[in-house]
């Protein structure tokens, strides 16, 4: 099932160097050193890794018609962490933690921000969102992730029950992608667009497309699954910071704006945490928000 579920992805540890070399935007703060700045870079990679992978999984159930038992946000939000788990790659580790903190900081600025919980919505709670997400990684390497989440104060009682639904929830994904396995030497042929952005969004839209974000989605599902051809991909300006899949389109979209939203995060956060005596960014993160 490991292979079935994510032999591609290994492919995107090799796109990640490429942003340690990107340019940053010319609003974020001027205090970042330079190991901030690619931490920062780092930040945004892995939390569009996921999102994309997010929105993949959403391609997955309109494309191929998968039953969904239960809210298609939560399940999708599972996929993507086990893809990335899935991979056993150290970047890769690195993007889910980061994913994990990108909503952790999202509901610390909601509530600074005086905002409303919306309870209502189709997505979890940012913070359950996160929380799920932890118990994912400690459910597939207890180990490896116990300082984070340890950071967290986690309780041991629900790392046990996270092994479970680990276990069980890439079960259940394997089991629904199984029959759409693509056959050996068939390749599914996406379109990769990357639309110009401007002058305040340029830096991110050089950023990812000198990353080759979307061209290791694709690469990563080219082999993996019978899908029709005529698929887009499409990093573009949104006028929101958001990633969806439009059915009827056939196109998933990723928004520069949520590259620059990832980004104010984590370099507000950076800033404002320098002086903690730990240096683990991770670690800090978590800490700091209980």
């Amino acid at each position: 099932m490991r292979g079935l579920l994510a032999r591609g992805l290994l492919a995107a540890t090799l796109m990640v160097g490429a942003l340690n070399h990107a340019v940053r935007a010319e609003d974020q703060p001027a205090e970042l050193t330079e190991d901030e700045v690619k931490e920062a870079v780092q930040f945004v990679y892995g939390n569009a890794l996921f999102v994309l992978l997010h929105e993949t999984g959403h391609m997955f159930i309109s494309e191929l018609q998968l039953p969904v038992l239960g809210r298609e946000e939560d399940a999708v939000d599972a996929l993507s962490s086990v893809l990335l788990l899935e991979s056993h790659d150290d970047t890769l580790d690195t993007a889910i933690t980061d994913s994990a903190d990108g909503w952790f900081l999202s509901d610390q600025e909601r509530e600074k921000a005086g905002g409303e919980l919306a309870f209502w919505d189709t997505h979890a709670l940012d913070k359950q969102r996160a929380y799920q997400m932890v118990c994912m990684m400690v459910g597939q390497d207890p180990e490896g992730f116990k300082q984070f989440a340890d950071s967290l104060d986690f309780p041991e009682s629900r790392r046990e029950e996270c092994k479970y639904e680990y276990d069980k929830t890439k079960e259940s994904w394997s089991n629904l992608l199984a029959p759409h396995a693509q056959p050996e030497g068939g390749k599914n042929n996406f379109s990769i667009i990357y639309e110009e952005a401007g002058p305040e969004l340029k830096p991110y839209a050089d950023m990812l497309k000198e990353a080759n974000l979307l061209e290791t989605i694709a690469g990563t599902f080219a082999n993996l699954y019978q899908l029709k051809d005529g698929i887009q991909f499409v990093a573009t300006s949104c006028g929101q910071p958001n990633a969806f899949w439009m059915p009827a389109e056939r196109k998933l979209v990723y928004c520069y704006e949520l590259a620059s939203y990832h980004d104010q995060l984590i370099s507000k956060w950076l800033v404002e945490n320098r002086n903690k005596d730990d240096g683990n960014a991770d670690d800090q993160t978590e800490e700091g928000q209980q």
